[in-house]
């Protein structure tokens, strides 16, 4: 019994490639399409306002330093508001949800949200950078070991 190659009649065959082109295509769409919708820049304060207002559709982060005097914490409906700051820009926002536990005065956060036409941020996201403090201390580990003792 021998294995006959079977043939594919040229129109068929032609039907076959443009169905695999178009669902490759599709699939490439439908990837990059998902990609552009999760792909958010961090801006400075001065920044966020250059973009006029175009930008209060869009999700953005924004980073800056916590002003300290500006934050006002409702642990009733878990509200925080503060002040964002960068040099001469401030920024208020709204976030609603827990409070990070090393949210403070000076702390450098990047909110994550939208925008309004009010001036006031809507963060639906709220990250902390460690303080430098945490930084320095294992840095200083790391050059000054603890002496072990020899037993």
């Amino acid at each position: 019994m021998s294995i006959e190659k079977q043939h594919i009649p040229e129109p068929k065959r032609w039907h076959l490639l443009t169905g695999g082109a178009i669902v490759a295509l599709v699939i490439a769409y439908l990837i990059l399409s998902s990609l552009q919708g999760t792909t958010i820049y961090a801006l400075t304060i001065s920044e966020l306002r250059a973009r006029g207002p175009a930008i209060y559709t869009q999700p953005v982060r924004v980073s800056g330093t916590v002003d300290g005097n500006s934050i006002f914490w409702d642990a009733s409906t878990f509200t925080l508001r503060f002040n964002l700051v960068d040099g001469e820009e401030v920024l208020p926002v709204i976030y609603r949800g827990t409070r990070p536990d090393m949210f403070r005065d000076g702390a450098q956060a990047l909110v994550e949200g939208k925008y309004q036409r009010s001036g006031v941020f809507e963060a639906t996201k709220l990250l902390l950078k460690c303080p430098s403090k945490y930084e320095a201390a294992a840095t200083m580990t790391a050059e000054h070991p603890e002496p072990t003792s020899g037993k």
